[in-house]
């Protein structure tokens, strides 16, 4: 038998949530997704064929006939794409789950 004192407070635990921090996901998100960017920039610079051939498997479809040319500007815009878009979507995603979580 449980004593009152314990059924109380896993009654506070089950409505205890943290809220996320809708900024710092958001940040953290743009960080990681724009480190992976670069990543695989590199790997398209570096080794074209072999990074077709990658993405070909990856994404089911004949990459390999296709030349990526990277320039300064194109890695800009994909950066700042891939960093932003993400971002803004962790952003929803993090007000959404603080108004559904229960208070």
């Amino acid at each position: 038998m449980l004593s009152n004192t314990h059924e109380r407070e896993e009654r506070h635990l089950s409505r205890n949530f943290t809220k996320l921090r809708t900024r710092s996901l958001s940040i953290a998100t743009a960080i990681a997704t724009g480190f992976v960017y670069t990543i695989c920039v590199l790997f398209i610079a570096v080794a074209p064929k072999a990074a077709m051939a990658f993405f070909s498997t990856i994404l089911h479809i004949d990459l390999t006939s296709l030349v990526r040319v990277v320039t300064w500007g194109s890695f800009i815009a994909g950066l700042l794409f891939w960093s932003l878009g993400p971002a803004l979507y962790a952003a929803l995603l993090a007000r959404l789950y603080n108004s559904l979580a229960p208070r």
